[in-house]
C-alpha cells in the first residue's frame, strides 16, 4: 500500500471520527435537558462525564481552536481558577482565620477539630462538576467549530433539536398533561413546563429556542428561501421549488409550537425577558438589513418589499399566537403582582453575603447555609434549596471571585459578538443571536434559577460556542466586504 493511499485512509478515518464526536456532542447537549434538566446528581454526573470525554477526544483529534483561541483560553483560565478556589474552600483553614465562624460551635458538638470556608465541604466538592460542565461544553464547542460550515451546522443541529424537544413536549402536555416524559408531574400542573419541573426554567429554554429558530428563519429570508416559499404559496402559477424550502418549513413548524409553549408557561419573568431579547434582535436586524445584503443591486432592492411582506406575515403570526395565549399571563401579573417572598429571601441572602463578601460560604451550600439567614417575616412555605437569583447565589457561594469571573466571561463574550457585528457583514445574524441570548439569560437569571440547572447550563454553553466562533471567524477580503 502506497503512502498516498495510507494518508487518504487516515484522513477518511479522522473525518469519520470527527463526525461521530460532533453528533455525540450535539446529542449530549440536548439529551441533558430531558431528565428534567439533569436536576439530579446522577444525571449531572453522567452528562458532564460524557461531555468531558467527547471534548477531550475532539481536542486530541483537532487541537486547540484557531478561530477563537483567545476565548478558549479565557474560558479555560476561569475554569481553572474557580476550580482551585472551590477546592480551597474545602481545605482546613482554621489557622488562617478564613474558616467559617460557625465551625467552632459545630466542632464542640461533634468532637472534631478544624474548619473550612465551606459550611458543607462535601457538598462543595460534589458541586464542582456543576460549574465545570458548561465550561467544558463551551470549550468543546469551540474546538468543533473550526470552520464556518461546521459552526453553522452545529447551531442548526442544536436549534432544530431543541425545537423538536419543545414541540414534542407540547404535544405530550396536550395529550398527557400530568407527565414529564416518563415521570409523573407533581408541580405546576396547570402550566406547560416542557421537560422541566419549573415553568420558569422551561420559559428560559423556550426563549433560547425561539431566538435560535427566529434567527435561522431570518437567515433563510436573507438567502431568499423564505421569500420563495411565500411566492409559491401566493402565486397563481407554479413556481420552481428553491433549495432549502424544506428546512424553512421545518423551522416554521417548530417555531410556532415553541412560541406557543413559551406563552403557556405563564412565566412572567421568562416571557418578559424573551420579549426584551427579541425586541433587540429584530430591531437590530431590521435596522441593518440592507447592509447585510450580499449585493446592493437594483434587482435586489426591488425584492425588498416582497421579503419584508414575508417576514411581516411570520411576525404577525407570532404576535397573534402571543395575544391568544398571553391572557392568563397578564391576569397572573395583575393578580399576583411582585413576589414578596422572593424579595424577602433576597434580603436574607444579601445579609449572608455581607458576612462573607470575599470568601463566600462554599459553592453548592445554599440549602445548608441559607436557613440561618432566613427571616421569620418571610413565607415559611417550602424549602429554599436554590436562590431565585443566579448572581446572589453565585456570590454567596463563591464570594468576590464569582463576580470577577462573571464580568470577565460576559465581557469576553460581548467583545466577541461586538467584533462579529462590526466585521461579519453577511454573517451578522449570528453575533446578534448571541447578544439576544445573553440578554435573555442575564435578565431572567436575576429573578429565577434557570442557569443553575446543569442540563440547561450545558445547552446554553453549547449554543454560545458556535455563535462566538462565527463572530470571530476570519476570511480573506476579496474586493467586497464580508
Amino acid at each position: 500500500m502506497s503512502l498516498t493511499s495510507e494518508s487518504r485512509e487516515d484522513g477518511v478515518m479522522t473525518s469519520r471520527l470527527e463526525r461521530a464526536l460532533f453528533f455525540a456532542f450535539v446529542a449530549i447537549a440536548v439529551a441533558g435537558l430531558l431528565p428534567r434538566g439533569s436536576v439530579s446528581i446522577e444525571s449531572t454526573n453522567v452528562f458532564a462525564s460524557l461531555m468531558l470525554v467527547v471534548t477531550m477526544g475532539a481536542a486530541v483529534l483537532l487541537g486547540a481552536p484557531q478561530r477563537a483561541y483567545g476565548l478558549f483560553c479565557a474560558a479555560l483560565s476561569i475554569l481553572v481558577v474557580m476550580s482551585l478556589w472551590i477546592f480551597l474552600q474545602t481545605v482546613d483553614l482554621s489557622a488562617t482565620g478564613f474558616a467559617n465562624p460557625g465551625w467552632p460551635e459545630a466542632n464542640s458538638a461533634s468532637g472534631r477539630s478544624g474548619g473550612t470556608i465551606s459550611v458543607a465541604p462535601a457538598d462543595t466538592l460534589s458541586a464542582l462538576i456543576q460549574i465545570a460542565a458548561p465550561f467544558v461544553a463551551f470549550m468543546g464547542g469551540l474546538v468543533f467549530c473550526h470552520s464556518e460550515a461546521r459552526a453553522s451546522s452545529m447551531l442548526r443541529a442544536l436549534a432544530i433539536s431543541a425545537g423538536i424537544v419543545a414541540t414534542l413536549s407540547l404535544v405530550q402536555y396536550l395529550v398527557f398533561p400530568n407527565y414529564l416524559l416518563f415521570w409523573e408531574k407533581r408541580d405546576y400542573l396547570r402550566n406547560f413546563t416542557a421537560v422541566f419541573v419549573n415553568r420558569n426554567t422551561a420559559a428560559t429554554f423556550l426563549g433560547f429556542t425561539t431566538v435560535l429558530l427566529s434567527g435561522l428563519l431570518w437567515q433563510s429570508e436573507q438567502e431568499g428561501t423564505l421569500t420563495a416559499l411565500f411566492r409559491r404559496l401566493t402565486a397563481e402559477k407554479p413556481v420552481r421549488k428553491s433549495r432549502g424550502t424544506g428546512q424553512v418549513i421545518l423551522l416554521l413548524c417548530l417555531l410556532v409550537p415553541t412560541f406557543a409553549g413559551l406563552m403557556l408557561t405563564q412565566s412572567r419573568a421568562g416571557i418578559a425577558s424573551t420579549f426584551v431579547a427579541m425586541l433587540f434582535f429584530l430591531t437590530y436586524l431590521v435596522a441593518t438589513r440592507q447592509q447585510s445584503s450580499r449585493y446592493a443591486s437594483p434587482v435586489r432592492s426591488r425584492q425588498t418589499r416582497s421579503r419584508l411582506i414575508a417576514m411581516a406575515a411570520v411576525l404577525a403570526g407570532l404576535i397573534a399566537i402571543g395575544l391568544v395565549f398571553s391572557g392568563r399571563v397578564i391576569l397572573r401579573a395583575e393578580v399576583g403582582g411582585m413576589d414578596e417572598s422572593r424579595l424577602c429571601v433576597a434580603a436574607g441572602i444579601l445579609r449572608a453575603i455581607s458576612d462573607y463578601p470575599l470568601t463566600g460560604m462554599g459553592f453548592g451550600t445554599f440549602e445548608a447555609g441559607f436557613p440561618a439567614y432566613r427571616s421569620a417575616e418571610c413565607s415559611i412555605e417550602g424549602v429554599w434549596d436554590r436562590a431565585h437569583n443566579f448572581y446572589l447565589e453565585g456570590t454567596l457561594g463563591l464570594g468576590a471571585i464569582f463576580l470577577v469571573s462573571l464580568v470577565i466571561a460576559v465581557g469576553a463574550l460581548m467583545k466577541s459578538f461586538m467584533t462579529g457585528l462590526r466585521e461579519r457583514r453577511k454573517a451578522r445574524i449570528y453575533p446578534a443571536m448571541g447578544i439576544a441570548i445573553l440578554i435573555l439569560a442575564m435578565l431572567h437569571s436575576a429573578l429565577d434559577f434557570s442557569l443553575q440547572l446543569p442540563g440547561l447550563a450545558l445547552f446554553f454553553a453549547a449554543v454560545l460556542a458556535p455563535l462566538a466562533s462565527i463572530s470571530l471567524g476570519r476570511t480573506k477580503r476579496s474586493g467586497s466586504t464580508r
